[in-house]
C-alpha cells in the first residue's frame, strides 16, 4: 500500500503528455511542484529543463533506490488525482504558475 499520485506534464496540444510518478508522497507531491516552480521560475519557458527540475524536487529522498517513483507515457496507479502541469501556458490545473506557487494547498489530498 502506497500514497500513489502522478503529475502529468503537458508540453502542447499536439505532443503527448509525460507522467511523473511516486508511490509514497501523495499528500506533499503538490508543495513540492510549488517548490520547484517557484525554484525554475527562470525556466518557466524551458519546458525540458523544468520537467527535470520537478522531478529532481521529487526524487531528492530516492538516492539509489530502485523503487519509489517513475516516467511514463501514461498514469500510473492513479490513487489520487493527477495534477496537470501544462509547460506551455504555465499552468496547474488550469490555474496559472504564480498563483499555485502562492496557494499549492489547492492541491492537497
Amino acid at each position: 500500500m502506497g500514497m500513489r499520485r502522478n503529475i502529468a506534464l503537458q508540453y502542447g496540444t499536439e505532443k503527448p503528455e509525460i507522467y511523473l510518478y511516486t508511490h509514497w508522497d501523495a499528500q506533499t507531491l503538490h508543495t513540492t511542484l510549488a517548490f520547484s516552480l517557484d525554484r525554475a521560475r527562470e525556466r518557466w519557458s524551458d519546458a525540458s529543463y523544468l520537467a527535470r527540475v520537478i522531478f529532481t524536487d521529487m526524487t531528492k529522498s530516492a538516492g539509489d533506490d530502485l523503487t519509489g517513483y517513475g516516467l511514463a507515457p501514461y498514469e500510473m496507479d492513479e490513487e489520487y488525482p493527477t495534477i496537470t502541469v501544462h509547460l506551455e501556458n504555465k499552468t496547474v490545473n488550469g490555474v496559472p504558475f504564480e498563483d499555485f506557487v502562492k496557494n499549492p494547498q489547492m492541491f492537497a489530498v
